[in-house]
């Protein structure tokens, strides 16, 4: 009937096949355009970081007090989308005991993440932080194998090490070569520290959000509530009863700069955004983000251009990207000669085969 109907109306045909092809592309493009737009965000957001400190080696701005600003923004942010949503029911919801009881450890130990990555860039530069939270791959490899019993292969573990060692070599050479690159032990370990964290509190995240039947912007409003409270409460104690008493510090335009376009941003573009991406592309961009963290520092930060460290750089980036596409090796087609010989790709040949052995 299809091929009848194509050799009456080949203007359709042509047609249906321009508006297959123009979607097609369109979906392709959006693809493209996500990539790109997260791809700078995981950048600028390292970035933005040490920028914001105008050239100090401390940021004036307390730490806490950006985390509080910025997850606060994020409530009203999710209440906003429960209630365009789902009206007032969705909103009461966001209120609801129960629900946000089932978010706030999530949501305290999110936090804590957030806490230990604006401290490490007090100590550390922006492009070694980068580089350094390419180790959550190891961290996630060995946490899977160790709670999951998920066993790699022996090519993703050699992949693994050269990730590490190109991790080691980073670090080793950017601090015997000294210049513009920023090194500290303590910040080292306040990074890896904050990958641990993120690895093991993004696999609650998602029990938690299997397990909860509320509409997404009901959980997301939830898990931002305890994030926030979290955020306040190291505010009140470390800034305010531990510190000076002054709880927000020397606030100036690039503080608002990292608050918005920063940890905003990127909490929109990772629910929202990265939905069109999957999880392979979404960690190949965090991969290349680590180049761009390093031209981004040279450009506008005053860093200066070393071969052996970018060299380093790559080598980390080239490991993660090759990691990432291993794991999705499996499901991979095998061979094309499995379809060559798969009868029902000539449905012809096999119609004229069969009339031939009726005859």
């Amino acid at each position: 009937l299809k091929q009848r109907f194509a050799q009456a109306h080949p203007s359709h045909t042509s047609q249906a096949c321009v508006a297959q092809g123009s979607s097609t592309m369109a979906d392709a493009k959006t693809k493209a355009l996500a990539f790109f737009a997260v791809t700078t965000q995981r950048a600028c957001h390292n970035s933005f970081i040490e920028w914001a400190k105008g050239g100090e080696a401390t940021s004036g701005y307390t730490v806490s007090s950006v985390i509080f600003v910025s997850q606060l923004v994020c409530v009203f942010i999710g209440w906003a989308l429960a209630f365009s949503s789902g009206g007032n029911a969705d909103f009461k919801k966001c209120l609801d005991t129960k629900n946000l009881t089932t978010f706030a450890s999530i949501g305290m130990i999110y936090a804590l993440g957030d806490i230990f990555e604006m401290e490490s860039v007090n100590y550390i530069d922006s492009s070694t932080y980068t580089v350094l939270s390419q180790s959550k791959l190891i961290v996630t490899a060995l946490l899977m194998w160790a709670v999951d019993g998920t066993v790699q292969s022996v090519m993703q573990w050699f992949i693994l090490f050269t990730t590490s060692a190109g991790m080691l070599e980073y670090v080793l050479v950017g601090k015997s070569k000294g210049g513009s690159m920023t090194f500290s032990a303590f910040g080292v370990s306040l990074a890896l520290v904050k990958v641990v964290i993120s690895c093991y509190v993004a696999v609650l995240n998602q029990k938690a959000l299997k397990k909860d039947s509320n509409p997404f912007p009901v959980q997301f409003s939830c898990l931002k509530v305890s994030w926030a409270m979290a955020s306040l409460v190291y505010m009140i104690v470390k800034d305010g009863i531990m510190g000076s008493g002054d709880m927000w510090g020397e606030w100036t335009y690039r503080t608002v700069v990292l608050v918005f376009a920063g940890f905003i941003l990127k909490t929109l573009f990772n629910q929202y955004l990265l939905k069109v991406l999957d999880a392979i592309w979404k960690n190949i961009s965090e991969a290349i983000g680590v180049i761009l963290v390093y031209f981004g520092k040279i450009l506008f930060l005053g860093g200066t251009f070393d071969a052996t460290v970018f060299n380093a750089g790559i080598t980390v980036v080239l490991a993660c990207i090759a990691y990432v596409l291993s794991k999705d090796s499996g499901k991979a087609k095998k061979s094309d000669v499995g379809d060559e010989l798969d009868p029902s790709a000539y449905p012809d040949l096999t119609s004229a085969l069969l009339r031939h052995r009726r005859k």
